[in-house]
Formats: C-alpha cells, structure tokens, sequence
C-alpha cells in the first residue's frame, strides 16, 4: 500500500505524475449537487462531463458567458467595414470614373461586396477562436485512459478534480467526493 503526503506543499511537486481525481455519480440531479458542493468547499480546478447537456450546470460551477459572439460580431462588422472601405478607395479615391453621371462610389451598389465579407469574416473568426478558446487540437487527455470514462457518451455522468488545484488531496477529495454521492471514486495517473 503507497503513503499519500498530505503536507502543503507546492501541488506540482506534491502530486507528481497525478492529473486528479475521477468521480462517477449516478445521474443529472446528483452530478448538480456534488458541482454545487465541489463548489462552495473551495475547488477552482475541476470540470463537469455529461452525455447531454443539463440545464443550470454553468451556473453551478460558475463558467462566465462566452466572450465568442462579441469577438465574432467585431470580425464579422470589421470584414463588412473593410470591404466597403476597399470598393471606396478603388471606386471613389484611386481610380474614379463616372458612368453615365452617377456618382463615383454608393452604398447600394456595395451592399453585394459587404455581406459575404462580413459573413467570411465571422465564419473564419468563430472557426479560429473556437480552436483557441478550447485549446485544440489536444492529441491526449489523461481521463481518455479511464475505461468507465468512455460511457461519457452514452449515459455516464462525471467530475474531475486536478491535482493542480489549491484545494486539492487525494485522501480528502476522494473522501468529499464519497460524501456527495460517488457511484465510484478513481485516481487519475498523467
């Protein structure tokens, strides 16, 4: 049997070759609760997964509003911008010509050159910033080498804990994690 340290020491060195911990719990409703305990007992390092998404799961652990439709809107309105500010330079500025007396450069005519701008602009933003937001592409995930974490999928409901998190000892979160209701408790090896 292997001795767990329990000092407070720094959890890089405390915890070597440990990503954290594992808990199955046995539905939505319970999964909830233990986030929303996981929570208040001080834990900041420690994730949810579910096979569907279950209304009021953010709120408990507190995830803030995504800032990607705000960055997309931006993209998407300076791709717009862009492309009408391109057809004045080259139609009103750099090379004007008149056409039967109509002016060098009008907002309807443009409208066409616009929107599939601004619409490229938001696709490839959104695109781009999901990669970054989520940090892919990831090749590996230390819970992908749980065996009961593959019914993630299907019809497991689970929490992790890393074993970067200030709060965190294998002993007592095992324990806490116990006390909410885990249908079963693992240690996760990186």
């Amino acid at each position: 049997m292997t001795t767990i340290a329990t000092s407070s020491s720094s959890a890089g060195s405390e915890h070597a070759g440990l990503f954290g911990v594992l808990a199955e719990f046995d539905g939505p409703q319970s999964l909830v609760d233990a986030a929303a305990n996981i929570r208040t007992a001080g834990y900041r390092r420690w994730d949810c997964y579910t096979p569907f998404p279950i209304h009021g799961l953010d709120k408990v652990m507190a995830i803030p509003r995504s800032i990607l439709p705000m960055v997309v809107a931006g993209a998407a309105a300076s791709g717009a911008i862009g492309a009408l500010a391109l057809a004045w330079f080259c139609n009103a500025y750099d090379y004007p010509m008149i056409f039967s007396g109509k002016p060098y450069w009008g907002l309807p005519a443009h409208t066409a050159v616009a929107f599939p701008a601004l619409v490229l602009s938001g696709v490839v933003t959104s695109f781009m910033c999901v990669f970054v937001f989520c940090a892919l592409p990831r090749f590996h995930h230390p819970l992908f080498e749980m065996p009961q974490f593959r019914r993630v999928t299907d019809d497991g409901f689970f929490l992790a804990i890393e074993a970067t998190d200030p709060c965190f000892s294998p002993v007592n979160t095992a324990e806490l994690l116990r006390s909410l209701g885990a249908v079963s408790v693992e240690l996760v090896k990186d």
